[in-house]
């Protein structure tokens, strides 16, 4: 009898719930990290990740993410069907090199871009639209209630290479690496959550290589060099790894220490940790113990380890774990933009304490 009660309250409050607050049961939504707020030369960026019920066991597809200022319920964001941000949700994909979690509940990470002429709300709010596929009607559920961090700064720091045409991709944006979280031993380690990769064009900013796409020396990054952003003391350095075939992604990984190739990791104090992946094996111009000032070179761009071509992949983490830390937002000091890729080249200008968008095309 108990039972077809609750069935019965639920199907009701299912009627009643058209284009309306559905707040019963557990479908919650709530902000489980929230990040520093970045600048770039666009938007102010506010990184967060949202923890909610598993609406797919309900019947429900996820439409639309409406994300709004709480106070005064003006409209920051809307997010549509096919630009949804990534859901991590059971079964996690195995990944051979160590055991996830069994999470029951959805997790998805957002950066909310506020055009830098805009304040930023002082409280964020979210609406879910979702399609109940067996009563053929939206149900809306709001929540996700949360104070943007704006009393604080990322670490601003030197570019981790230099010279012209460069741009940096994976960052600025939902996708990979911002949406990648570890759910392992009761953890939501996100090492790699404001890391970029980067790529170096022609004069023409049309292409990132020239000849075999299997060679590396037909990139036009290998072998540069790539120096300290910051003052700091090498803690650790991983050295003689092969490299993968340009675009070939020919390596097999053991481990997951493997997956960052030849790699070090720059101490730069509290309890941040520079990470510069990828590198060329038996090239790097430090060791460990060595004290560097900003600016000092450290080794060569490369494609060892998890690496689709040559490129750095660097991140600032609070421990010197690739994968099982936190990642941090930074900033650049200085970087002239000087085109997009999508649209070619523009008239140069120069940004302070920003990080860039991730089409843009950027000299240091």
């Amino acid at each position: 009898m108990k039972k077809s009660l609750i069935f019965v309250f639920s199907v009701l409050i299912l009627f009643s719930c058209e284009r309306v607050l559905c707040p019963f049961g557990n479908r919650k939504i709530e902000v489980v990290i929230n990040d520093i707020p970045f600048k770039t030369e666009v938007y102010h960026r506010i990184p967060y990740t949202l923890k909610t019920w598993e609406w797919e066991k309900e019947g429900l597809k996820l439409q639309q993410i409406q994300i709004f200022d709480h106070k005064t319920n003006r409209m920051l964001q809307t997010i549509e069907k096919e630009d949804l941000p990534h859901v991590h949700k059971n079964p996690i994909p195995f990944i051979p090199v160590f055991t996830s979690d069994e999470i029951s509940h959805y997790y998805l990470s957002i950066q909310l871009p506020i055009e830098l002429s805009n304040n930023i709300p002082a409280r964020i709010s979210h609406r879910f639209i979702l399609k109940d596929t067996v009563l053929n009607r939206d149900v809306t559920v709001e929540g996700g209630i949360f104070t943007p961090l704006t009393g604080k700064s990322p670490l601003s720091i030197s570019s981790p290479v230099k010279g012209d045409n460069w741009i940096f991709i994976n960052q600025s944006t939902n996708a990979y690496h911002f949406y990648t979280i570890f759910f392992v031993d009761g953890n939501l380690w996100r090492g790699e959550r404001f890391a970029f990769d980067n790529l170096q064009l022609n004069d023409q900013m049309t292409d990132y290589y020239e000849g075999d796409p299997k060679v590396n020396e037909s990139y036009f990054n290998y072998r540069d060099t790539l120096y300290a952003i910051a003052d700091g003391t090498v803690l650790k350095v991983v050295d003689g790894r092969p490299e993968n075939r340009g675009d070939a992604q020919d390596l097999v990984f053991a481990t997951m220490d493997e997956y960052g190739g030849n790699y070090v990791v720059l101490d730069i104090g509290n309890d941040r940790y520079a990470l510069y992946a990828h590198c060329v094996p038996n090239e790097f111009l430090v060791s460990q113990g060595d004290v560097l000032k900003e600016g000092d070179p450290i080794g060569l761009l490369g494609n060892s380890g998890n690496s689709t071509a040559p490129h750095l992949h660097f991140q600032i983490t609070d421990s010197p774990n690739l994968l099982f830390s936190i990642g941090h937002p930074f900033v650049i000091k200085s970087y002239t933009k000087v085109g997009n890729f999508e649209t070619g080249p523009i008239t140069p200008a120069t940004y302070t304490n920003a990080m860039m968008e991730e089409l843009s095309i950027i000299c240091f």
